[in-house]
């Protein structure tokens, strides 16, 4: 140990894990945090953006946040204004004194391990963009340097041009030569009904029919659960999906909602979405994918004369293995952009 300095934290790699993921979604879609166990399940076992990958359960992933709640840098939300849902937030910046460049390298560091200054440039893009990998080595001095270190610059393998880091939140590093290093095994989607277009390579992991149930809430109405059919399909010769949503009460089964439109490609890891509801809506989005994780934000929405006013919207799916996730947070009828649907659906065999 003393090769690394002193060495304060000795947190399980599940709880650096949960605590990786609290510190990124809490930049990249802060619309939906704090986050549900739920939620943070499909954040630690998304096979994007994670090294090693992890199949973890709720046991799991509710015991590491225990572990990181006793160690000071979690806390539960409390339920208020008629939630059920109990969520879980990050307070390690706060604890650790983390500016944004700083939290973005630790984050990066707990969800992907040992990273060259140069990884950690390109990969922090959407938690806070670094000027230059010069600017990456000046943070990593920083947090080297300080009186309780939370990164460790570790010896070069053969061959191996650039220095590697890790951080030092779960203890002295374990770096297994590069020949020997081992990765966990993810297993395999489900294969698609129809063959893939490679326009649309990007968004594989979500085509299909889905199926399942989810629950809404907003300030001006009761809260209420619903089942739900989603269809995402290719379309030949086109960079895009056809998208189609259709919702039900779950109390009497009367209709409630349906949505169609498509979700477009339109650059490396770029994709739009234009939709139009049956309630007069129309909404036009732009975000990110990212293996099995698609982030959306409104650029325009507009409605018919006797549609209900909305303003905003914020849309994020995710898919692991045959299931697929997603919140909505929508700003309406004069209110601010908050969370309104979490569902989880299942792919139709």
């Amino acid at each position: 140990m003393a090769a690394y300095g002193v060495v304060m934290w000795s947190l399980s790699p599940n709880a650096c894990r949960v605590l990786g993921c609290l510190l990124e979604k809490e930049v990249t879609v802060p619309s939906t945090y704090p986050l549900t166990l739920n939620a943070l399940l499909s954040a630690c076992n998304q096979s994007s953006g994670r090294d090693p990958v992890l199949q973890l359960d709720e046991v799991a992933v509710g015991a590491a946040v225990d572990e990181l709640r006793e160690a000071g840098f979690a806390r539960l939300v409390h339920a208020s204004h008629g939630a059920r849902t109990v969520k879980y937030r990050q307070v390690a910046t706060d604890v650790l004194v983390l500016d944004a460049l700083r939290r973005a390298v630790v984050t990066l560091l707990l969800l992907r391990g040992p990273q060259t200054p140069g990884e950690l440039r390109t990969r922090g893009e959407r938690l806070h963009p670094f000027a230059s990998v010069d600017e990456v080595d000046r943070t990593l001095e920083h947090l080297v340097g300080l009186d309780e270190p939370l990164v460790v610059q570790l010896p070069r393998h053969p061959g191996q041009k650039e220095p590697r880091w890790a951080h030092l939140l779960g203890g002295p590093p374990v770096d297994p030569p590069a020949a020997t290093a081992t990765t966990v095994a993810v297993p395999p989607v489900a294969a698609a009904p129809v063959e893939i277009p490679v326009e649309v390579a990007s968004l594989a992991a979500f085509v299909g029919s889905w199926s399942g149930a989810g629950e809404g809430r907003y300030p001006t109405i009761a809260d209420f659960a619903y089942t739900e059919q989603i269809e995402l399909r290719t379309v030949p010769g086109k960079a895009l999906l056809a998208y189609r949503s259709a919702t039900r009460a779950s109390d009497d089964g009367r209709v409630l909602h349906g949505e169609s439109g498509f979700l477009r490609v339109v650059g490396d890891g770029l994709v739009e979405l234009v939709v139009a509801q049956g309630s007069g809506v129309l909404e036009a989005a732009d975000g990110l994918v990212d293996g099995d994780e698609i982030v959306l934000a409104s650029t325009s929405v507009v409605g018919s004369p006797t549609a209900k006013e909305v303003t905003a919207t914020e849309r994020r799916y995710r898919v692991v293995g045959d299931t697929l996730t997603y919140e909505i947070a929508m700003a309406a009828v004069g209110l601010p952009l908050q969370p309104h649907l979490q569902a989880t659906l299942h792919r139709d065999a």
